[in-house]
């Protein structure tokens, strides 16, 4: 947490920003040694609480997930403190990891992830942002309007669609079917569903809730049952936000469950 604050506290002065936070500087600061040091940064930069910033001293900056709140709307703010009961029901229902994302700066942003207790899992993060044009999330938040084709559409796999004709085309079975798939186009051997979350049932959308898993266990004999689920929880989801979206001056809390 100190070395978090010391993070926080570089990022609000441009000079020191563009500097960072060093191994070195932790060290002194916290009275421990380097490798210490060194430890408790790349804690914080695998949880994207930190980043290294690219610079010549190789120091460490402000990470996503510290800033996540910040750049979101109101709407988008309520589905981050609604979405975790349903993100978990998720993870016990599908045995695999769930996320919750949205659209923000040309990529799409996650928001929250659990994880599932399998040792073969996919690699979660609070904070990450990922591509729109082959990630479930990514398709998802596209095919529902909150989002625009980039102008560059890089193959990530042999599987990612880099045609934006054939994109467009995909996105509209998406928005028809209710839900957008992930068969390995953005890192081989994964698989991702997404379905839309909206602030009530036949409200405007306002991100996606989904899984991720590795393709033994989300076989495509599976996918059809998977994605049922997904969609069901999305559509809870929506229905929750919709009841506090209608109550005046009614502020979400943690105590507020599935229900």
């Amino acid at each position: 947490m100190r070395v978090l604050d010391l993070l926080i506290e570089v990022e609000s002065d441009p000079i020191r920003r563009a500097v960072g936070v060093s191994v070195q500087h932790v060290a002194l600061e916290l009275d421990i040694h380097k490798s210490s040091a060194s430890r408790v940064l790349q804690t914080l930069v695998a949880a994207g609480y930190a980043v290294p910033n690219g610079g010549a001293r190789r120091g460490f900056r402000l990470g996503p997930a510290a800033q996540v709140h910040s750049e979101l709307s109101m709407e988008q703010r309520r589905l981050t403190d609604f979405a975790r009961p349903f993100l978990v029901n998720l993870v016990e229902e599908t045995g695999e990891g769930a996320h919750a994302a949205v659209a923000a700066g040309g990529w799409a942003l996650v928001i929250d992830d659990v994880e599932t207790g399998h040792a073969l899992r996919v690699v979660a993060g609070k904070g990450r942002r990922v591509p729109l044009h082959c990630t479930s999330a990514g398709k998802c938040l596209l095919a529902v309007g909150l989002a625009t084709i980039p102008p560059r559409l890089p193959a990530r796999t042999t599987r990612t669609i880099i045609n934006p004709r054939i994109l467009q085309l995909h996105l509209a079975e998406i928005a028809e079917r209710g839900y957008a798939l992930d068969d390995e186009e953005n890192h081989p051997g994964v698989r991702c569903i997404s379905a839309p979350v909206s602030n009530g049932i036949g409200g405007e959308p306002i991100g996606c809730i989904g899984i991720d898993g590795p393709v033994v266990r989300m076989a495509e004999d599976e996918l059809e049952r998977l994605a049922e689920t997904v969609m069901s929880t999305a559509k809870s989801l929506s229905l929750k936000l919709g009841e506090h979206h209608r109550l005046p001056g009614r502020e979400p809390g943690p105590r507020d469950d599935v229900g």
